[in-house]
């Protein structure tokens, strides 16, 4: 019998009791303790070197829980370990006094979940020992070594497995389980914040015959295929997802049903022109809804999956918006994609005065700038618009660097890292618009994603705690305010 037939037939009959496993793994030598206990707290199985550790005199700690044998202060730390564990943390430790045999010494404690095949915590396993024990024997140190290397590879495999976990494996888009976890947030942020919220439902028109004509394989390569174009059409903000079968779903943050219609039709012509592997063209179905505040997810879903079948009912190839429950619709606002008008709220605010009114500030030039756009502005106009819009994010910056430092918050110089390069950004986009080699929407992107959204709303989110604790009483507006030029009427 080789060695690969020895370990075949170990795997099948052989047995090992536990009590000799224990043994085997943990010597009393060793000065390490080892148990198992089950959820309800109490000890299972437990070595020698526990036994001396926890048992003060008690020959075996069989039925008896860490509240019986410890300290309370002990007991409150330990219990924090098990609190991780049941929220899903692969291991927990804790350093603790523990009195034994009249002394009091330093051990390191050690918790790890046992989990059954499906998945559910069974038992919980302890490993102690003392935080400086005497040098370990060369076996016992390979073994602590040889540990160690185990737990880093399955920290890796565990956040391997995470992604794998989130992600459609045939198309290496979203999936079900990753969206439906992202939807929660964007709907919680537009509940606080009220910032806009849409989703697209895509269809494939005629799926199943490709399927029936060309066989599984072909039809993979038309998902895969229609995947990458999906992700390289969409906005930085935007997540896909497939949703089963033929059907993706586009989260769409930060965009109203105005702007959503706009998307879904220029990605329905882009798919339309496109040429996909054997089977050449190829049309899409697609609804789009708006989330309001107070809606489910369920409710919101069920929106876009009417509009969905009406865009089918109507002859495909076509992208139908739900109708708004909420306000009439408005035809202007389908003339501009990738807009979104700005609408300050109160909850922006940090209690800085000069920060504040910078922000403001910020949400005001954007909305001239869609005005501007919106109305067919020459342009020269439009020009002058964006040199003062960029003027003020760079001022802006200034006056809210001076705010942080002299309010004496600690990560202000890497915010100033920040400011610069958004700075940096700024002046290279005005010299580009300025030469006509970028258009007036990436202007305003810039400004109402990258300024507004991603940082206003972003990173300056982490001091406005520092700031409201050190803001003065709020007065009337400074002269410099009310003497700041009027903003134009916004965009319907």
């Amino acid at each position: 019998m080789n060695d690969d037939d020895l370990v075949r037939a170990l795997a099948r009959d052989g047995v090992i009791r536990m009590t000799a496993l224990l043994s085997l793994l943990m010597p009393a030598s060793s000065g390490v303790g080892f148990g198992v206990k089950g959820l309800d707290g109490r000890y299972r199985l437990s070595n020698r070197e526990m036994e001396r550790l926890l048992g003060d005199g008690i020959e075996r700690l069989d039925g008896k829980s860490e509240d019986e044998l410890l300290p309370p202060a002990v007991g409150k730390q330990l219990a924090s370990c098990e609190r991780r564990l049941l929220e899903g943390a692969p291991a927990a430790y804790e350093e603790i006094d523990l009195p034994v045999s009249g002394r009091t010494n330093r051990y390191l404690w050690l918790k790890l979940p046992v989990v059954g095949p499906d998945e559910k915590l069974q038992s919980i396993v302890s490993i102690i020992h003392e935080v400086a024990p005497p040098p370990a024997s060369p076996a016992m140190q390979q073994t602590l070594d040889r540990l160690q290397r185990t737990n880093q590879e399955l920290r890796q495999t565990v956040v391997e497995l995470e992604q794998v976990a989130g992600t459609d494996k045939l198309t290496g888009a979203w999936n079900r389980r990753r969206l439906e976890e992202c939807v929660r947030r964007e709907m919680d942020r537009l509940n606080r914040y009220e910032q806009p919220l849409s989703l697209l439902i895509i269809d494939i028109d005629h799926f199943k015959p490709i399927n029936d004509q060309h066989g599984h394989a072909v039809g993979d390569q038309v998902l895969q295929a229609l995947t990458s174009l999906l992700q390289s059409r969409l906005r930085g903000t935007d997540a896909l997802a497939r949703w089963g079968g033929e059907e993706f779903i586009v989260l769409c943050p930060n965009t109203d049903r105005s702007t959503a219609a706009m998307l879904a039709e220029r990605l329905r012509c882009q798919i339309e022109r496109a040429s996909f592997p054997v089977i050449g063209q190829l049309t899409v179905s697609i609804g789009a809804a708006e989330c309001y505040a107070g809606d489910t997810w369920e409710e919101w879903f069920q929106r876009a999956d009417e509009a969905l079948y009406r865009a089918k009912a109507g002859g495909r190839n076509q992208a139908q918006l739900a109708p708004d429950a909420i306000r009439p619709a408005n035809t202007l606002e389908y003339l501009v994609a990738d807009f979104v008008q700005l609408v300050w709220h109160p909850a922006y605010e940090c209690g800085n005065e000069l920060v504040d009114r910078g922000h403001r500030q910020l949400f005001t030039d954007a909305n001239e700038l869609l005005a501007a756009i919106l109305s067919g502005g020459t342009a020269d106009e439009v020009g002058v618009i964006v040199s003062r819009l960029i003027a003020d994010v760079l001022q802006h910056f200034s006056d809210e660097e001076q705010a942080i430092v002299a309010a004496g918050f600690p990560g202000a110089s890497a915010h100033v890292v920040l400011h610069q390069e958004l700075a940096d950004q700024a002046q290279r986009l005005a010299a580009n618009y300025g030469s006509g080699r970028q258009g007036v929407g990436d202007v305003f992107q810039f400004l109402a994603y990258d300024v507004v959204t991603r940082h206003m709303l972003g990173a300056d989110r982490e001091f406005f705690a520092h700031l409201q604790s050190h803001a003065p009483a709020r007065k009337n507006r400074a002269p410099a305010e009310r003497n700041r030029r009027p903003p134009r009427p916004r965009a319907p």
